[in-house]
């Protein structure tokens, strides 16, 4: 399974009453549907995506569980869902020396 380095971080040092949004990746689009029923149970599963992915906002200390489960192709920060510099801080660096 595949971990982002920022919920590698997350997982192993939580910060107490702070949430995170993850986008968690089923192994495929079958599984999808049961992953989502099991994730429902460590927090709020808020969207069902396209490619067997999953939306959910969860608490810090409960990200070890959700990587404890079957199924899970991948799992990136929230960040993930956004494509601009300012919300990319997860994939890349802005430079504004650039142009």
């Amino acid at each position: 399974m595949y971990l982002s380095h920022p919920v590698r971080r997350i997982r192993d040092d939580p910060a107490e009453d702070e949430t995170v949004t993850l986008r968690i990746t089923a192994v495929d689009d079958d599984s999808a549907d049961a992953l989502a029923d099991r994730l429902d149970d460590i927090g709020v599963v808020e969207k069902r995506l396209r490619f067997a992915g999953i939306r959910m906002t969860l608490p810090q200390e409960r990200v070890d569980d959700v990587c404890a489960l079957d199924g899970i192709e991948s799992i990136e920060t929230g960040n993930t869902f956004t494509l601009d510099p300012d919300g990319a801080g997860e994939d890349v660096e802005y430079d504004s020396t650039c142009r």
